[in-house]
């Protein structure tokens, strides 16, 4: 080969291998750019990911809270159903209901007894009235007699108002009455002998719209609420009812 074409060769040679230098180069580059991306995309999620975290626990929280304010307005209860009442005849004592504040210590039987008037009427006492009622555990419900003759008799103490008057021939003023809201009632239970308190949560008139529906929602029992729940005529006619409820408080026993 001449010295000229040598160099020509030498030449053309060269210039393939600077191509495919600058081939490789461009290669190599462009994979760093796609790795570069690649490894930019998992830190940017990552970013967003963190940046994202409070929000996210706040809304958690929000729903949370959302959750639990539903559930506690929303009181689960066991609606009353007839089948539930108690008619039970027994007139053994099965405890006492106590108010200190108006003198009330009444002895309890358990079941409202016959109601056609061919059996003792039992509701000179207190009576339960569900079948499923348990104290301590669901709502226990006591119903009595009240008589305009005497303002200790039966449940009558329940009607004495705050300045100590006591009138079943006049319409009953809640206000004026002597028990309040959060005033005690201790029932005594003896088979146990334990001494259950409550706290008055609620006084209201039961008018007998319905057929004393009121009275018969407020027997219902609230899940996983032990409560109190009387009731007794207002009026010397029947035509309207006082009821009580309370929320326990504490227990203890009758022994120690």
């Amino acid at each position: 080969m001449r010295p000229k074409q040598l160099v020509e060769t030498i030449k053309k040679a060269s210039k393939k291998t600077k191509n495919r230098v600058s081939t490789i180069v461009l290669i190599v580059a462009s994979l760093m750019m796609v790795l570069a991306i690649w490894c930019l995309i998992p830190v940017n999620k990552v970013e967003k990911s963190k940046t994202s975290h409070p929000q996210a626990a706040i809304d958690r929280q929000l729903l949370s809270e959302y959750l639990k304010e539903a559930n506690d307005s929303k009181e689960q209860t066991i609606p009353m159903q007839e089948s539930m009442l108690d008619f039970d005849e027994s007139l053994d004592f099965i405890g006492q209901v106590i108010i200190d504040k108006v003198g009330l210590d009444l002895p309890i039987v358990k079941g409202r007894g016959k109601e056609d008037g061919t059996g003792f009427d039992k509701a000179v006492y207190a009576c339960t009235n569900k079948t499923t009622q348990k104290l301590g555990v669901n709502n226990y419900v006591l119903s009595a007699h009240s008589t305009y003759l005497s303002a200790t008799e039966y449940f009558s103490p329940l009607l004495v108002n705050e300045d100590g008057s006591f009138d079943m021939k006049q319409p009953i003023v809640l206000e004026k009455l002597k028990l309040k809201i959060g005033d005690e009632i201790k029932v005594n239970q003896s088979a146990e002998q334990m001494e259950y308190r409550f706290k008055i949560t609620k006084l209201f008139i039961d008018d007998g719209q319905g057929n004393f529906n009121t009275t018969y929602q407020a027997m219902a029992d609230k899940v996983g609420q032990a409560q109190l729940t009387l009731y007794t005529c207002t009026d010397i006619d029947g035509e309207n009812r006082l009821v009580i409820q309370a929320d326990i408080l504490d227990k203890r026993s009758l022994s120690s």
